[in-house]
């Protein structure tokens, strides 16, 4: 059993083991009673009210003789590995062989692919009819659109919807009285639908295909006069300054004063809506329209 000791305070008694082999040979003057142990680590004696149970004078002196005790290993150092990242195709020397990408931004970059594939694969696309041209569509991964067919349907409603407004209208008519003033200003000599569409054997200078023979067939294929260069860049309105052109060619080439040209073949592949209007033209010629 522990023996009782006290340092000489009333009331105060500590318990201490009988092994005194740790009893620093220290007397305290001012308490000779206090018996002090010493330190494990720097040796120094030291005393607390429960110091028998303690191996250390402080906690610095138990971490140090925990790092002596238990040291830290030293990892031989990684081999590095060459790879190819498999979002920039750039070498690069990987830590681990599992590593497939040279940074955090390839490794984003990366992963999103990934996932984009996974929804692609995941992915059940919904059937709809275009509100604009009634064309039957299949939704795409990544496509949230499912009242129109593309951007230009969508587009074209919202520019039919934008028509119908009493201030499209009364910007219309302003339009209007400007185009007819700009016409009187810049007339040189005598300027004919008739005349331009017999100079140029009824093909449209800008697509290279036929215009129908009445101007007001269509609203997208009737046919026009266009400005090679535009009058408000500081074009005339005369024979030599004017070709004939559909209504939609003239549209798109808007403003331009470079050469503009336009295949429609091609322009039909880029979605329904240019497709639609394009199969609508081949009626037409066709006489089915």
């Amino acid at each position: 059993m522990p023996s009782e000791e006290t340092d000489g305070t009333e009331g105060e008694v500590i318990l201490m083991n009988k092994d005194n082999s740790r009893v620093a040979d220290f007397i305290d003057e001012e308490h000779p009673q206090r018996k002090y142990y010493k330190c494990d680590y720097c040796g120094e004696p030291f005393w607390k009210p429960d110091a028998f149970r303690k191996r250390f004078c402080s906690t610095e002196c138990q971490r140090a003789a925990y790092s002596k005790e238990h040291p830290k290993k030293i990892k031989p150092p990684r081999k590095k590995i060459t790879k190819i990242c498999e979002w920039c195709n750039k070498p690069f020397e990987a830590n681990v062989a599992h590593q497939k990408y040279c940074s955090k931004e390839c490794g984003y970059e990366g992963n999103k692919r990934l996932q984009r594939q996974r929804w692609a694969e995941e992915f059940i696309p919904k059937v709809f009819i275009c509100k604009e041209c009634n064309t039957e569509f299949k939704t795409e991964c990544g496509n949230p659109r499912s009242v129109f067919c593309c951007q230009s349907c969508a587009d074209k409603y919202e520019r039919r919807k934008e028509h119908q407004t009493t201030r499209h209208k009364e910007g219309q008519k302003e339009q209007k009285k400007r185009r007819e003033k700009q016409i009187a200003t810049k007339s040189v000599g005598t300027v004919s639908y008739e005349a331009v569409f017999k100079r140029d054997g009824g093909v449209c200078q800008i697509c290279g295909l036929p215009v129908h023979e009445d101007k007001f067939v269509d609203d997208y294929w009737g046919g026009t006069i266009d400005h090679i260069e535009p009058l408000s860049l500081g074009g005339y309105h005369s024979m030599d300054n004017c070709q004939l052109a559909h209504r939609v060619c003239n549209s798109l080439k808007c403003q331009s004063a470079e050469p503009y040209v336009i295949n429609w073949e091609e322009k039909a592949k880029e979605n329904n809506y240019w497709k639609n209007i394009f199969d609508n033209y081949k009626s037409l010629m066709a006489g089915t329209g």
